[in-house]
């Protein structure tokens, strides 16, 4: 197995990015120039679980905060297949997230799919795995693992990780009174579409968080390229610590929409439609 350098999630370059989506997503300057940011059809991160190993303070899945079994089924993963080929789509990079995605019951199922996909139609793809490489059992894993796929890796070795303060929901916050939550964020074409077991989403951060607040607001097939899915991003964003500018911590932070969603999802559990 050949391990990839360590990724970065916070660098001074996109802080420095993240400052500028903040201004840019301010009502007046949007009226000015319109959205900076429309969904992708370069890149797509399919979240498979929301199982994991690890419990991350401020994981942006709510893995710690509100820790869930749900699987991808395997026919969601091959209808996005045929869809993506009757759509003409060609992915320039797929990437398969979780949670922790080799702990899927049929992660090589998946694997194979997506191979196949790239086998025999679109050879260019970029197939990367994002795992924690944390522990034995994901590292003989991924071992196992075909040369089409590549891996992306934090190196995680604990639950205490510098990350942006996920919890903080922006509606929350003074400084964001003036925000246009249906501009989203660069996550929305750096990262791309988001497929999560209840649906398509803007992107799979979205997904996530639609787990927890109970929206089921999930696309069920491929959205077309006209579909600028704002109606999400207006939903979601408002809710999503990675929208605008939020100085990175190694501390838990969460503000009160989001201590109340959890709280009332410990005691009423829901279930998102699974697609």
């Amino acid at each position: 197995m050949n391990l990839p350098k360590p990724h970065k999630n916070i660098t001074l370059s996109r802080l420095a990015l993240d400052f500028y989506q903040f201004f840019r997503a301010q009502s007046f300057v949007v009226r000015l120039f319109g959205r900076q940011f429309h969904p992708s059809r370069k890149y797509v991160e399919i979240d498979v679980t929301y199982k994991c190993n690890l419990r991350c303070l401020n994981c942006n899945r709510s893995c710690t905060q509100l820790p869930s079994s749900t699987e991808m089924p395997l026919k969601t993963v091959e209808a996005f297949v045929r869809q993506s080929i009757l759509s003409d789509v060609k992915w320039k990079r797929i990437r398969i997230l979780g949670g922790e995605p080799t702990m899927h019951s049929r992660f090589f199922d998946i694997i194979r799919v997506l191979t196949d996909y790239k086998k025999n139609f679109n050879p260019d793809v970029r197939l990367v795995l994002c795992t924690n490489l944390f522990g034995n059992k994901v590292k003989d894993i991924l071992k196992r693992l075909p040369p089409e796929i590549l891996l992306k890796s934090t190196f995680k070795t604990s639950k205490v990780n510098l990350f942006r303060p996920f919890n903080i929901a922006p509606v929350d916050t003074a400084y964001n009174k003036f925000s246009d939550y249906a501009c989203g964020c660069r996550i929305i074409e750096d990262c791309g579409l988001g497929l999560t077991p209840s649906g398509y989403y803007v992107c799979a951060v979205a997904g996530g968080i639609d787990r927890v607040f109970g929206f089921d607001m999930g696309r069920i097939t491929l959205p077309p390229p006209n579909d600028s899915m704002a109606d999400q991003m207006k939903i979601f964003c408002s809710l999503c610590g990675h929208f605008g500018f939020a100085w990175p911590v190694k501390t838990e932070k969460i503000s009160p929409t989001w201590q109340q969603a959890y709280e009332r999802r410990r005691k009423e559990p829901i279930g998102l439609t699974i697609r």
